[in-house]
């Protein structure tokens, strides 16, 4: 059983989008949860959230976020332009589709529309929205909602600047800022695996027995020889050797990806992320 220094402190770990966010233990079956120190649950929750955050991806857990949203097309036209308007000025939109293999194009007036009027991209997944601030002001969670995790629709007449002055410090006078969750929130399986990493990890930190596997590939004691798995077997292929903890890695990253993929693009203006 590996030993950890149990004065150790928790180890740094990275900040801002490269460090896991939101992540609850649920350690119920932990009996020597309770009995320990602070010290010693803060580094065994550090260490099992971020290996457990790598191992499924990266994929897990909501960080606080705040960005100023900006329309891509704000210096030109003055709004939030997803299409183009025509030459005939009255801003009639043109959406091109197929019927049996034919190209139409199909105008759109008024309030008929296949997208919201007021209507910001926000980086995603959108978990949950904070707060939504326009010129200091808070605007009421029943004048917006949020669809398809990515885009912050106005509802009841609300809508959104056209464009703002990223010189001028948020909130106030004419800024429109966006605090919301970003990413994916730990599932009730999550919690639980974590639970139990963190709780041999706190184990081998008091010296008690743990389920953590030993540095040994054989063992020969009376006569009796023991194989035993190097556990670096199990890390060169994204697992950690605790049984519980690798059906859940297994079940939400059978591929062992390093990181979720991203889909990235020129024509998405992504917006100013405040970072201080």
């Amino acid at each position: 059983m590996p030993v950890i220094n149990p004065s150790a402190a928790p180890p740094p770990l990275p900040t801002g989008s490269s460090a896991p966010c939101g992540w609850t233990l649920n350690t119920a079956c932990c009996s020597d949860w309770d009995t320990a120190t602070n010290t010693e649950r803060d580094t065994a929750t550090s260490w099992a959230t971020y290996i457990l955050w790598a191992l499924t991806g990266r994929r897990f857990g909501a960080c606080t976020v705040t960005v100023r949203p900006c329309g891509t097309d704000c210096n030109v036209y003055g709004g939030w332009m997803y299409y183009p308007v025509t030459a005939d000025g009255i801003g009639t939109v043109w959406a091109p589709f197929i019927r049996d293999g034919q190209w139409f194009n199909c105008g759109c007036m008024g309030p008929c529309s296949c997208d919201a009027r007021c209507s910001v991209w926000l980086p995603g997944p959108v978990a949950a929205i904070n707060e939504v601030n326009v010129d200091g002001v808070v605007i009421d969670p029943s004048l917006y909602r949020v669809d398809n995790r990515s885009r912050l629709i106005g509802v009841g007449g609300q809508c959104w600047p056209k464009c703002q002055d990223m010189d001028l410090t948020s909130p106030g006078q004419g800024t429109f800022e966006v605090t919301y969750q970003r990413g994916t929130p730990v599932p009730a399986a999550g919690q639980y695996a974590a639970g139990l990493l963190a709780c041999e990890l706190l184990k081998s930190c008091i010296g008690a027995a743990c389920a953590l596997p030993n540095n040994v590939a054989s063992l020969t004691r009376q006569g009796v020889q023991i194989e035993m798995v190097d556990p670096t077997d199990e890390l060169n292929i994204g697992l950690t050797g605790i049984r519980e903890v690798d059906m859940f890695i297994r079940a939400v990253n059978p591929q062992s990806l390093q990181r979720r993929p991203r889909v990235l693009s020129p024509d998405v203006h992504v917006p100013i992320m405040r970072t201080s």
